[in-house]
């Protein structure tokens, strides 16, 4: 992933996350999906009907993994490619949309140069994707170059920054040494807990302001960078989960009204990113 001189991902992270699919393929369903992250996905999707283009439009997801949110938007009648570095993460994004009964275009591609047509695609989509890059720039500009003319990016993006996941992440560390120490393994214990400190994948920082102007610089107007998602993702035992599942539920309205906020609050605090643009239509 070398570009200019600059080294856009410090860590190697793609052959991490390549082993990652290929354990979820050997398990043989979407282990990595539990109660909370169904809700977190179910939540997203619904905010997306109302931000994306409508349906018909022609959707590329880039870095689609398991493609949770692309078979959602299928299921809306959005025409989906799927495109990963990682030849197995297609593979899982092609069992969930067969499963589905759902049908898209499977692409084996890096986002440096992707293998598509200028102006090809009415929408662009990334979960979890920007976040790995240091020059993210390169591949924003890179996105931005197959979407036509009037047409939208969008990226839910996970910077290396304060929020409420890292609240989280101290509950789920003490987690996992209590777990380990009452199993007589406080070594593993100690291990597993400094894994979510400093995973083996790259994650740059870049602030809000950063990410619009790389946004701008591509050549996107209407430009929104917005933090999202108030609660962190927890490790719980299924007696516990369910009724934090089923409060969030019941606080939805909140949720989403901390969502669409746009504040510094909801910039500081909230676990992720939510940026779109759109492309200079035609004759502009």
């Amino acid at each position: 992933m070398n570009r200019g001189g600059r080294q856009g991902d410090t860590r190697g992270s793609l052959p991490v996350f390549e082993r990652q699919w290929r354990a979820m393929i050997a398990a043989g369903g979407e282990p990595e999906f539990g109660p909370q992250e169904r809700l977190f996905a179910e939540l997203k999707c619904e905010a997306l009907a109302e931000i994306l283009l409508p349906p018909p439009a022609t959707v590329l997801e880039c870095g689609c993994g398991s493609a949770e949110v692309s078979a959602f938007l299928a299921s809306l009648g959005y025409r989906c490619t799927l495109l990963d570095a990682a030849p197995a993460a297609l593979r899982v994004a092609r069992r969930r949309f067969e499963r589905a009964g759902l049908g898209a275009r499977y692409v084996q591609g890096n986002v440096y140069r992707l293998p598509i047509a200028d102006g090809t695609f009415d929408v662009l989509t990334s979960f979890g994707l920007l976040e790995h890059f240091a020059d993210v720039e390169v591949v924003i500009a890179e996105m931005v170059r197959v979407i036509r003319p009037g047409g939208m990016f969008f990226a839910d993006i996970v910077p290396e920054r304060f929020s409420v996941q890292t609240v989280g992440t101290v509950f789920n560390a003490g987690v996992r040494l209590v777990y380990y120490g009452a199993k007589g393994e406080p070594g593993r214990g100690l291990h597993e807990a400094r894994r979510l400190f400093k995973p083996d994948f790259y994650e740059n920082a870049y602030s809000v302001e950063t990410y619009k102007r790389f946004m701008r610089d591509a050549g996107l107007r209407g430009v929104v960078v917005r933090g999202n998602r108030p609660v962190p993702v927890l490790t719980l035992p299924g007696a516990i989960e369910r009724p934090y599942v089923a409060g969030l539920r019941r606080a939805r309205g909140l949720w989403r009204r901390f969502d669409e906020g746009g504040t510094r609050l909801t910039n500081w605090w909230g676990a992720g990113g939510w940026a779109w643009g759109i492309t200079v239509p035609a004759g502009q």
